[in-house]
């Protein structure tokens, strides 16, 4: 599910989902949840259990092992909050998979745009601490559009012919 969220994250060697059953484990989560949800651990390994589910249902398959466009079609019904499986009231309904799905994307997302290598792509300078030497204050002094510290990363362009997704 996460390369379908995040395809270019391999390529950076980045393992979203270690980074997310850490996360689960360490209950570090962003420190909310819908009310329709159970905690962010239950509401994973929930979420995970019914993603099979539908799979299975739909596929005859474990999720994991369907092709990518089987995934994505499976992961854009389930943003579309459409009912693709039979009822079974341990696993998340149509509306609990979507709002899950949601927490999904958006803590991979996080967790993506955190790592360096893609913060350096992107040409974001972190948290503003980059420095010229002999001052103390190393933070932002130039706040225009357009405008760089002389501290900060360029954006790396693609190679020719590779797009940037």
């Amino acid at each position: 599910m996460l390369a379908r969220i995040i395809p270019t994250a391999a390529a950076y060697g980045i393992d979203i989902a270690l980074r997310l059953d850490r996360m689960m484990g360490d209950q570090d989560g962003n420190g909310w949840r819908y009310e329709a949800l159970p905690t962010d651990p239950n509401a994973y390994k929930i979420g995970l259990d019914t993603l099979d589910a539908i799979a299975r249902h739909r596929d005859g398959a474990d999720f994991a092992t369907l092709d990518g466009a089987s995934q994505d079609e499976i992961l854009e019904a389930i943003a579309a909050a459409d009912d693709l499986r039979s009822s079974d009231s341990t696993l998340f309904d149509a509306k609990q998979m979507a709002l899950w799905f949601e927490e999904v994307r958006s803590d991979s997302v996080r967790h993506y745009v955190a790592h360096p290598a893609v913060m350096a792509r992107i040409g974001y300078s972190g948290f503003a601490n980059g420095g010229e030497t002999g001052e103390r204050f190393v933070g932002f002094r130039k706040v225009a559009i357009g405008e760089r510290e002389t501290w900060e990363p360029e954006p790396i362009s693609p190679a020719a012919g590779q797009s940037v997704r």
